[in-house]
């Protein structure tokens, strides 16, 4: 933080020892002290690409950074990934370490998975104390011709919302009943129905404004009778027009003064278009025209004469014109114009009316993420006052300049883009090729830095795609330099933020996005009290609860707890409870789907204790920042790659590399009600007694243990030490008690007096539920008083199993090797994703190399290098081979 104390210095020498002088000092003080404090976490995932298909594996690399630097961050050590639906449910999660700011995983994109925008969310614990909009978001397209295999075209008709399906060879589903349901963004139900599609395949949903951005899902049958389900995002409302808004630099527009004023036009779904703004004075005359980019942003400099609204005419493309009544200009007051187009200073001029222009002070504050780099005062004694800032000690990023009073109340925030490509990461790639034929392989050699560098190591990731054969250009997504150094300072959407990074950063556009986005707004005059932040780092995993006395909530002080994992109990460890019943088993490092066993035992070594271990909490799902990126009939959109992915997928199955997709049909149950009842509060998911097997309450009534009872009386149903084993196979069997997933050796724990029903699932139909944990069949236990599913009566007291979400195990990316000695696994190589390097590390002298091989589809094959140095220091390079 030697900047900021050089900062401090270079203002004490500045400012004259009055109050006013001394007040800024301490803010300024405070500020630092806090954000010292508190340091800004940030988490960048670097993908292999941006759209998918069901089958496929998301594979990615986690960055994470620390303040204004993008040092790699020591604050966490563990990071969270998840995968959200297009109905806002988190259908994966998974828990990865992060070593010294780096972390790697992968995502397998299941073939149940509903088609449509999905997004990546990624957090620390520690990001959690701050906005979770603030997370990285990163919206994905994911079609499916695994289970799906249909095509939809959905629109908005007059009053009706009209969606169209057929199959993959363009036959129309006709005359097939659709079940639909339009859920608010509240996740409340406004309407239910069935409805048929005609003999073009075509069905109508009447369309209200109430449903105006609303969920609409359809549920039917495709011709493989497979239950399919599929969403749409419904539009804001019934007129489809473009909008147009405008943003005066500063916040407010001043009469008799130059301003400079910024123009935003949409098109409805929320994505800019391009347009032509005419600005006309009182009196008619032009005083200003606005050419926006392809993204519907633009300004140009514009001078008030008087405090009259004026007029703007926007056209577009189309023809079609729109009036608009600009801001009211003030007669008294500030405004701002910046200029940050010299490289070695920023420069901005405050105007002032005249009635403001008294003496008093004002101040000019640079800060980023809290850390203030510049502070200087002048007196307002005259219409413009100049203010400049070398641009030296500016870190790269989104910086905020305010302007305070004499008594420090914000007069004016402006948000300015620094860029310098001397505080980026050198960083040479070159191919031992530029083209190439199919099966071959190439060489990637990487330099970073530079020799006058004293360390020159970088880590690195890289990926390699065929761009021929995705849709989206891959060049204007995401990437480190947009999502670091922008996205995560920026609140709202940012529309393809690649486009500002792609070839010559585009600072225009950039200035042209802040002047019409909300930014990541620190003010600077607020309270900074610092207090105990309500999340804290995560340096391992732990599991905390409370011991309670035996039925009561009052805590059991000092409890001896013992935590055993289940696959060995040769392993444990202990800790003992504070005077409350808290306790915590801290520094633990395991993978996923690991159970545990928590025993406890008071001061005088009794077990009369109940363990209360609370449920892991994930941040609640909040709007996604990135919804107008959202799409609608992705299958279609991405037929290409669906098809392409099909002819892939089928070519493994025929291998045996990939199992094929089983279509799960609806299941009607007409079999007559089971001679025993099971229990209505039966955690079974096919409903109560819809099993294979129940025994009552009645058949239990004459034994010692529950596996004595159950033992010989169940069919297809083994036991051997007592576990139960399905006789298919003899896979071990999932038990579940009261709804928790417990360890099979717990039936001879549980005292069959205490047992209401037990279900035996084995066929498919009731185990498919269950996914993975129905394949050997299932067991469930529904006890007499239906204790939840946390702890059981039926377990024997001062115990508990958990099973707390442990290190997501990581995949290993498949790389074929093609040589004449080698032996070849895939008769026909159809990968987009040709290659995935996500651990690249330069040498002392900044070097490194990595390979891979082509596949049997010629393309354009593009390669994406991103990472950053010990400097903190981003860099990103993309090169293309031409593959013949």
């Amino acid at each position: 933080m030697n900047t900021k104390r050089l900062l401090l210095l270079c203002f004490f020498t500045l400012v004259t020892a009055g109050i006013k002088a001394q007040d800024l000092q301490g803010l300024l003080a405070k500020i630092n002290a806090y954000h010292d404090a508190r340091p800004i976490e940030k988490l960048y995932l670097h993908m292999d690409k941006h759209t998918y298909t069901a089958g496929e594996t998301i594979w990615f690399k986690a960055y994470a950074t620390v303040g204004v630097d993008n040092l790699l961050s020591n604050i966490s050590n563990i990071a969270y990934v998840e995968l959200i639906s297009p109905k806002e449910k988190v259908v994966s999660r998974i828990r990865i370490p992060i070593l010294t700011g780096l972390g790697m995983g992968d995502i397998t994109l299941t073939d149940t998975l509903v088609e449509g925008t999905y997004r990546i969310r990624a957090y620390t614990n520690w990001m959690r104390n701050d906005s979770a909009i603030y997370f990285f978001n990163k919206n994905i397209q994911v079609s499916n011709g695994r289970l799906d295999n249909v095509l939809s075209r959905s629109y908005l008709d007059n009053s009706n919302y009209t969606i169209q399906l057929q199959d993959l060879q363009g036959v129309p589903l006709a005359e097939e009943t659709i079940r639909y349901e339009i859920i608010s963004r509240e996740d409340k139900n406004l309407k239910r129905g069935r409805v048929k599609t005609n003999d073009q395949g075509q069905l109508e949903i009447p369309f209200k404004d109430d449903y105006a951005e609303a969920k609409l899902s359809i549920n039917f049958t495709n011709s493989a009778k497979a239950q399919i389900e599929k969403i749409f995002k419904l539009p804001k409302a019934t007129a489809l027009e473009n909008s147009v808004q405008f943003f005066p630099e500063g916040g407010s527009l001043l009469a008799n003064r130059i301003n400079k004023i910024a123009v935003k036009t949409l098109k409805p779904d929320g994505l800019g278009v391009e347009s032509r703004t005419v600005i006309l004075t009182t009196t008619g005359d032009t005083a200003a025209t606005i050419e926006t980019n392809i993204l519907g942003m633009g300004s140009a400099p514009l001078f008030i004469q008087n405090t009259e609204p004026m007029v703007a005419y926007t056209t577009f493309d189309d023809g079609t014109t729109i009036k608009s009544e600009l801001p009211i200009p003030l007669s008294s007051g500030y405004n701002i114009q910046m200029n940050n187009g010299n490289s070695d200073k920023l420069f901005a001029q405050v105007n002032v009316s005249t009635d403001k222009q008294d003496g008093s002070e004002i101040y000019f504050v640079v800060q980023y993420m809290g850390n203030v780099y510049y502070a200087s005062k002048q007196p307002v004694s005259k219409p413009e006052l100049v203010f400049s800032v070398p641009k030296t000690d500016l870190p790269n990023g989104i910086l905020t300049i305010s302007i305070l009073n004499s008594i420090l109340e914000p007069l004016i925030e402006r948000s300015v883009f620094v860029y310098s490509e001397k505080k980026t990461l050198p960083l040479i790639a070159n191919t031992n090729t530029p083209t190439s034929t199919k099966r071959k392989k190439i060489t990637v050699s990487l330099e970073t830095g530079v020799p006058s560098d004293s360390i020159r190591t970088a880590v690195l990731s890289a990926s390699v795609v065929n761009a021929s054969k995705l849709k989206d250009n891959p060049k204007i997504a995401p990437n480190m330099l947009s999502s670091l150094l922008l996205s995560a300072d920026i609140k709202g959407y940012i529309e393809n933020p690649g486009y500002y990074f792609d070839g010559e950063i585009k600072t225009s556009d950039i200035d042209n996005l802040l002047l019409t986005q909300g930014w990541r707004k620190i003010d600077i005059t607020a309270p900074l009290e610092i207090s105990e932040p309500a999340f804290s780092p995560e340096k391992s995993i732990s599991i905390k609860g409370q011991a309670r006395k035996l039925g009561r909530k009052a805590p059991a002080p000092k409890a001896n707890m013992v935590l055993v994992p289940t696959h060995n109990f040769m392993e444990f460890i202990d800790t003992v409870a504070n005077e409350e019943g808290y306790f915590e088993f801290d520094n633990l490092f395991f993978p996923d789907s690991i159970k545990f066993i928590i025993t406890a035992k008071d001061e005088k070594g009794r077990n009369n204790i109940d363990i209360i271990v609370p449920e892991e909490t994930s941040p609640v799902i909040d709007p996604n920042k990135n919804a107008p990126g959202e799409q609608n009939n992705v299958n279609t959109t991405f037929v290409d790659e669906l098809l392409y992915s099909k002819k892939y997928f089928s070519g493994l199955e025929a291998q045996g590399l990939m199992e094929k997709s089983i279509a799960i049909e609806e299941v009607i149950v007409t079999a007559q009600r089971p001679r025993h009842k099971a229990s209505e509060r039966s955690a079974n998911l096919n409903g109560p007694g819809n099993a294979d097997q129940v025994i009552s309450a009645e058949d239990l009534e004459m034994c010692t243990t529950l596996e004595m009872c159950l033992n010989g009386r169940l069919m297809g149903v083994m036991f051997r030490n007592g576990i139960p084993y399905t006789t298919r196979g003899g896979g071990e069997m999932q038990v579940i008690l009261d709804g928790m997933y417990v360890e099979s050796d717990m039936l001879s724990m549980i005292n069959p007096m205490d047992v209401q029903s037990v279900e035996v699932l084995r066929n498919v139909n009731y185990t498919a539920i269950y996914g993975s944990y129905g394949g050997n069949g299932l067991i469930i236990i529904t006890s007499k008083t239906g204790a939840d599913a946390m702890r059981s009566n039926y377990t024997p007291k001062g115990i508990a199993t958990v099973q707390p979400k442990g290190f997501h195990i990581q995949k290993t990316f498949y790389k074929p090797v093609y040589e004449p000695d080698s032996e070849t696994t895939l008769r026909q190589d159809l990968r987009t994703t040709i290659h995935w390097e996500p651990n690249i590390i330069t040498d002392d002298s900044g070097k490194a190399t990595f390979d891979f091989y082509t596949a049997d589809e010629a393309g354009e094959y593009l390669i994406t290098i991103e990472g950053l140095d010990l400097y903190g220091r981003l860099g990103r390079k993309t090169l293309t081979v031409d593959v013949k």
